[in-house]
This record gives structure tokens, sequence and C-alpha cells, in this order.
């Protein structure tokens, strides 16, 4: 199973979105900053980023950056602010304050869908 990245600076609700996502059984790693992210998508391939800001401008910024790469445009990007806005890349907003099941609805929406890999040699096995 890949993570749900969790970016931004390492407060309670971001420990607590952590809990609760790993209660939920999904994997999650955090990144204290916006640009610790970028390096670290080199060696981690997660399959959903949340961002987590109170400052506008460096959410769009990291979330642009992803966005306009080529190997990491397909990552889905959630930001999490007490700012409104639709006028980002982000492929969801959250805003303060908000619930676990928005938070679920969120995450559930964009994670891609995986169908269990099955090799021929199982279903040759399956052919009586």
């Amino acid at each position: 199973m890949k993570a749900i990245a969790i970016v931004g600076s390492a407060d309670q609700s971001q420990t607590l979105l952590a809990d609760l996502l790993h209660w939920h059984g999904l994997s999650v790693f955090q990144v204290d900053s916006n640009e610790a992210l970028l390096p670290l998508l080199s060696f981690i391939s997660p399959e959903l980023i949340i961002i987590e800001s109170s400052a506008k401008t460096s959410a769009e910024a990291i979330c642009d950056r992803i966005k306009l790469s080529p190997v990491l445009s397909h990552l889905p990007v959630i930001i999490c602010t007490d700012w409104m806005t639709h006028k980002g890349n982000a492929d969801a907003y959250l805003y303060e304050p908000y619930t676990a099941e928005e938070m679920f609805a969120h995450i559930q929406a964009l994670r891609p869908l995986t169908t269990p890999q099955v090799s021929d040699s199982a279903v040759a096995q399956l052919d009586i």
C-alpha cells in the first residue's frame, strides 16, 4: 500500500489527522515543511498529498509545483486551510473547521482505485 503524505507544521491537528488515518488503516508519512516535500518525493511515491497550511501562497506554490511536474502531476492534492479559494490547482479544498467525515470523503474520492492483479498462472490454476 502506498502512503498518504501530510505536509505542514507538526502541530496537534496534523498529528491528530495522521493518527486518524493510521487508525483507519492508511499508511501516512509527515513532512514539516513544503520545501522538504519535493526532494522526498524522489524516494517515496505517495498516492495522495494533503497540504495543511495557514499561508495561502505557500500551499498554492507547492501544489503548483506538483501539478506542473511531468512526474508528479498525477498525484491528487488536498489543501486544508482557513482561507477560501477555488483558484488553485488542488484537486480538493477543505476549509477549517472541517470534520473527519469530510476529510475521508475527499480521500476516498481522490485515491486511485486499485484492483488486485491476478497472474496468468493463478488464472490457469482456477481452470479445472
